[in-house]
């Protein structure tokens, strides 16, 4: 990983519908454009993303997405949409005074990446997408309901799930958490420990080994899980459809002339990588990498070295380009 480099500039763009979206630039404000897509839905980024591009070569543009992070108002699921994501990335990038950026996105990212790409073909020069979601509702089930992930972490699944009584399972831990989560007050003691398990729930399957520094860092503060928890059930009940892993594996196949490159862990027991093989076999030349032994997130050893190598040789590529038109 680079130097965690502070930020040059930071602010707040209003996408109407009153949010507001917090960003910051790092590195060289001359340097290529690149825009990280954080996961979720209602995550947030993390200081430590601004590592996987070189400071001194990149213009790094880090934000975070409706309701989540930084972002106002807070926790809030009005007009939060994946259209409305799609279409936010596009006016950050207009609202910055930029013409084509790289975009790289993990997790959700990857989704909305994947998505903003087919939508604003002409506003992305090179594309890296990690630990593939397809916004689907099979691939999220494996995750938050019974019967997925569930088998291989059971032990740290049971708390999740035991959260909610049998009596309320009859629909789903996604339904039910939904109920907790949208109809309790922001203060209700219920909520925030619903936010919480699912958090720990989450952060148990990032990486390859279990961190408990993050989910003592969890359990020390669990309520700001609670953006987290309420947007990411807001979008499994009402915008994880067949339609987006459709969109994505149709509209891929016309993006042939933007480089994509596909990093996977073969251990990610949150988006298992038949969806990154799935959109590999759909998108024409795109490379992928599967990391053997590698996790979910982006930032695990490995995945990062990957999308590192990858940032560093486009970046020495574009280096050589602008040499050539000086020419």
């Amino acid at each position: 990983m680079y130097p965690i480099v502070e930020p040059y500039n930071t602010g707040y763009l209003y996408v109407g519908d009153d949010h507001e979206l917090y960003y910051e630039e790092c590195g060289n404000p001359d340097g290529k454009p690149v825009v990280f897509l954080h996961g979720g839905p209602g995550g947030a980024f993390s200081e430590d993303s601004r590592g996987l591009f070189d400071p001194e070569r990149y213009r790094i543009i880090l934000y975070d997405q409706r309701g989540a992070g930084h972002s106002r108002p807070f926790a809030s699921i009005k007009a939060n949409t994946i259209e409305h994501l799609v279409a936010d990335i596009e006016k950050l990038k207009l609202h910055l005074g930029i013409e084509q950026w790289m975009v790289v996105g993990g997790s959700w990212g990857s989704a909305l990446a994947l998505l903003y790409t087919i939508d604003y073909p002409g506003s992305v020069t090179e594309l890296i997408v990690s630990g593939i979601s397809l916004g689907d509702p099979e691939g999220v089930n494996w995750f938050v309901e019974e019967g997925g992930a569930s088998r291989l972490m059971p032990d740290w699944f049971a708390p999740y799930r035991d959260f909610i009584p049998p009596e309320d399972r009859t629909y789903g831990l996604a339904k039910a958490y939904y109920n907790i989560l949208i109809y309790g007050a922001d203060d209700d003691e219920r909520v925030i420990a619903a936010a919480e398990r699912f958090d720990v729930w989450d952060t148990s399957l990032l990486r390859h080994n279990v961190r408990k520094d993050l989910i003592r860092e969890i359990e020390a503060k669990p309520e700001q899980s609670v953006a987290f928890a309420r947007i990411f059930y807001h979008y499994v009940l009402h915008e994880y459809k067949n339609g987006n892993k459709w969109k994505i594996l149709d509209g891929v196949r016309h993006l042939k002339h933007i480089p994509c490159e596909i990093v996977h862990g073969r251990y990610d027991l949150i988006c298992p990588a038949e969806n990154a093989w799935a959109v590999h076999e759909a998108y024409p030349g795109s490379n992928l990498t599967i990391i053997q032994g590698g996790g979910h997130s982006i930032l695990d050893p490995g995945l990062s070295d990957r999308v590192i190598e990858v940032t560093d040789a486009w970046a020495e590529g574009a280096k050589a380009k602008r040499k050539a038109k000086k020419k």
